[in-house]
């Protein structure tokens, strides 16, 4: 019994959470005739920045808004659908955490939220090629008003 409950811990720390396709890894700019949002005007500007940081990831996200304000935040995770943290100012619909889980190795799901609630979902898809990254947003903002997007992003 001793040798069976051995073998079936080696298998077990062999499992590992799903890791970073590496073609993510990259700064991605807002390709604005492609994005669509559904409230208020769109940004001026996005750049996100992906790194690789341990086993995950770290996100890096840079946004003028349409009124010209600089907005910065960011966020480090794996993609094993535990919440992390996330930092910085004026985070999406005001958002505290984020999971991150991945569906294959083109295709992450996100989901964000404030005080335990979920506030936004982001489905991200890159493409075969590595050259766009696609996110396709559903959430709820700060004053309770639907904040649907589908932003497309170009490689830099």
């Amino acid at each position: 019994m001793h040798r069976l409950t051995t073998v079936l811990a080696l298998l077990l720390s062999q499992v590992v959470a799903p890791s970073v396709n590496p073609l993510l890894f990259a700064a991605w700019k807002l390709n604005l005739a492609r994005s669509v949002y559904e409230l208020g005007p769109p940004p001026k500007a996005q750049t996100q920045k992906y790194e690789p940081f341990g086993d995950g990831m770290r996100v890096a996200v840079e946004t003028i808004s349409g009124n010209g304000a600089r907005i910065a935040y960011g966020y480090a995770v794996k993609l094993d659908g535990m919440e992390y943290p996330m930092e910085g100012e004026r985070t999406p619909n005001g958002a505290e955490t984020i999971t991150v889980r991945s569906v294959d190795a083109f295709t992450t799901e996100a989901t964000l939220r404030r005080g335990g609630e979920i506030v936004l979902r982001i489905r991200s898809v890159l493409s075969r090629d590595g050259k766009v990254l696609t996110l396709t947003s559903k959430g709820t903002n700060l004053n309770e008003l639907p904040t649907n997007s589908v932003t497309v992003f170009d490689r830099q």
